[in-house]
Protein backbone atom coordinates (compact mmCIF):
# COMPACT_ATOMS: atom_id res chain seq x y z
CA UNK A 1 0.00 0.00 0.00
CA UNK A 2 1.39 3.18 -1.10
CA UNK A 3 0.62 6.27 1.27
CA UNK A 4 0.58 9.28 -0.45
CA UNK A 5 3.25 11.87 0.40
CA UNK A 6 2.19 15.53 1.47
CA UNK A 7 3.52 18.27 -0.16
CA UNK A 8 4.40 21.66 1.47
CA UNK A 9 4.16 24.58 -0.44
CA UNK A 10 7.87 25.29 -1.67
CA UNK A 11 7.90 21.60 -3.25
CA UNK A 12 4.87 22.18 -5.10
CA UNK A 13 6.81 25.53 -6.32
CA UNK A 14 9.43 23.92 -7.03
CA UNK A 15 8.20 20.67 -9.18
CA UNK A 16 5.86 23.44 -10.86
CA UNK A 17 9.11 25.62 -12.02
CA UNK A 18 11.18 22.20 -13.08
CA UNK A 19 7.88 21.40 -15.08
CA UNK A 20 7.65 24.57 -16.75
CA UNK A 21 11.29 24.08 -17.84
CA UNK A 22 11.06 21.23 -19.08
CA UNK A 23 7.96 21.80 -20.65
CA UNK A 24 9.04 25.30 -22.36
CA UNK A 25 12.44 23.62 -23.63
CA UNK A 26 10.57 20.60 -25.26
CA UNK A 27 8.09 23.40 -26.98
CA UNK A 28 11.49 25.04 -28.05
CA UNK A 29 12.76 22.10 -29.51
CA UNK A 30 9.42 20.97 -30.82
CA UNK A 31 9.03 23.85 -33.03
CA UNK A 32 12.60 23.45 -34.55
CA UNK A 33 11.82 20.08 -35.34
CA UNK A 34 9.10 18.08 -34.20
CA UNK A 35 11.27 14.45 -35.11
CA UNK A 36 14.59 15.47 -34.15
CA UNK A 37 16.62 13.75 -30.97
CA UNK A 38 16.82 16.66 -29.30
CA UNK A 39 12.82 17.16 -28.98
CA UNK A 40 12.45 13.05 -27.91
CA UNK A 41 15.00 13.92 -25.66
CA UNK A 42 13.18 17.11 -24.48
CA UNK A 43 9.99 14.93 -24.01
CA UNK A 44 11.47 11.40 -22.44
CA UNK A 45 12.90 13.83 -19.77
CA UNK A 46 8.87 15.69 -19.03
CA UNK A 47 8.06 12.17 -18.61
CA UNK A 48 11.17 11.11 -16.69
CA UNK A 49 9.88 13.82 -13.89
CA UNK A 50 6.39 12.69 -13.87
CA UNK A 51 7.15 9.43 -13.43
CA UNK A 52 9.83 10.36 -10.63
CA UNK A 53 7.32 12.34 -8.89
CA UNK A 54 5.00 9.28 -9.27
CA UNK A 55 7.68 7.37 -7.57
CA UNK A 56 8.73 9.54 -4.68
CA UNK A 57 5.42 11.78 -3.83
CA UNK A 58 2.83 9.31 -4.81
CA UNK A 59 0.35 8.55 -7.95
CA UNK A 60 -1.86 11.92 -7.10
CA UNK A 61 1.08 14.24 -6.86
CA UNK A 62 2.29 12.50 -10.57
CA UNK A 63 -1.26 13.25 -12.14
CA UNK A 64 -1.38 17.03 -11.26
CA UNK A 65 1.85 17.27 -12.37
CA UNK A 66 1.07 15.25 -15.53
CA UNK A 67 -2.44 17.62 -15.89
CA UNK A 68 -0.14 20.58 -15.53
CA UNK A 69 2.51 19.68 -17.87
CA UNK A 70 -0.40 19.19 -20.55
CA UNK A 71 0.09 15.98 -20.79
CA UNK A 72 -2.52 13.62 -22.20
CA UNK A 73 -4.69 11.59 -19.18
CA UNK A 74 -5.06 7.89 -19.25
CA UNK A 75 -8.09 8.24 -21.15
CA UNK A 76 -6.09 9.91 -23.78
CA UNK A 77 -8.00 13.20 -23.39
CA UNK A 78 -5.62 16.36 -23.07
Amino acid sequence: MQIEAHLDAETIQRLEEQGELLRRMYQAEFAKDPSSLATESSRSNMIALRHSISLIYGAAAGLDVANAMGFPNDAGDR
